[in-house]
């Protein structure tokens, strides 16, 4: 029996999935991030190596036939490479196995469609908007890392909160609960904290995003400014969809939206959708068809 193994790696987890000739599922697990722009590539690789290892215990003689890999952050083709060199010395693979890697807009586009054209939108940790039309063009808006600010991701949101959170702590706004849950999470008591919190808080992409959901609770109880925050970044994907989808021929235009934030009840949905509509009123907007890794495991074998 052949098997393919498929790879979705974001900036909060990772998920592999097999699949069997059959394209039946066999195994499936989360381990921590690989997406490159969250952490290393040795901890990319050891996060890959710990959500496969159950599997390869109980099937220490398995060689798998292809494996597709989609990590948040790979912009470049040198970046690629180097994850293959790692993934080569995961146990299962072999000279024989058929190794693809490409940027997780890849799997989570054909998410949606099972299709190579179609426009997706990851907003989870990171942001990107991506597309491709039935002439093999290719379209990217966002998806920067989270230095360049990724507007309109989980991380863009928990930043705008330590933004709020030190207005109110110094005075310059109302100390209100919002600030004040902010607050707890980040291990803020006084304004001053601000300085150390900020400083550990620069690399811990992660923790920054976890602040989202606060967010988006305070926007769903009418809090003005957390509301404020959700109109920047819902504007902010928006435009990102738009700018992909200007630049293809598409037959029909239809968008996927991946990601936890993206897919999040209540306010933030509901503006992005609409925001999304006034531009293109015919869109046809869905959530994945299929798990993001079971697409890459799909890739896998029909690629």
């Amino acid at each position: 029996m052949n098997y393919y193994l498929g790879i979705d790696g974001g900036g909060t987890k990772t998920k592999v999935i097999i699949i069997d000739a059959n394209e039946k599922v066999v195994f499936e697990n989360e381990a921590g991030p690989s997406s490159v722009d969250t952490v290393s590539l040795i901890e990319a690789y050891e996060n890959i190596k710990a959500a496969l290892n159950p599997f390869i215990i109980n099937h220490p003689q398995i060689t798998f036939k292809a494996l597709f890999a989609g990590l948040g952050g790979i912009v470049f083709a040198e970046t690629k490479n180097k994850i293959i060199e790692k993934l080569k010395k995961l146990k299962g693979i072999s000279n024989s196995t058929k190794i693809t890697v490409e940027n997780d807009m890849h799997n989570a586009l054909y998410s949606g469609y099972l299709s190579d054209e179609g426009v997706v939108l990851i907003a989870g940790t990171g942001m990107v908007a991506f597309g491709r039309d039935l002439t093999g063009k290719e379209a990217k808006c966002g998806g920067w890392g989270y230095q360049e600010g990724e507007l309109g991701s989980a991380y863009h949101l928990g930043k705008s909160a330590i933004n709020y959170l030190i207005r109110a702590y110094d005075k310059r706004l109302p100390l209100d609960e919002f600030a004040k849950e902010v607050a707890f999470e980040v291990g803020l008591k006084k304004a001053t904290d601000i300085i150390k919190i900020s400083l550990e808080l620069h690399t811990q992409r992660t923790k920054v995003a976890s602040l989202a959901p606060i967010v988006n609770k305070y926007a769903n109880l009418n809090h003005p400014y957390a509301l404020k925050i959700i109109d920047c970044a819902t504007s902010e994907l928006a435009l990102a969809v738009k700018g992909v989808i200007e630049q293809l021929t598409l037959k029909e235009k239809r968008l996927v939206v991946v990601g936890s934030l993206g897919n999040a009840p209540g306010i933030f949905k509901e503006k992005l959708h609409q925001k999304i509509i006034l531009d293109y009123p015919n869109i046809k907007i869905i959530s994945p068809l299929v798990d993001p890794a079971f697409a890459a495991a799909l890739m896998a074998k029909r690629l």
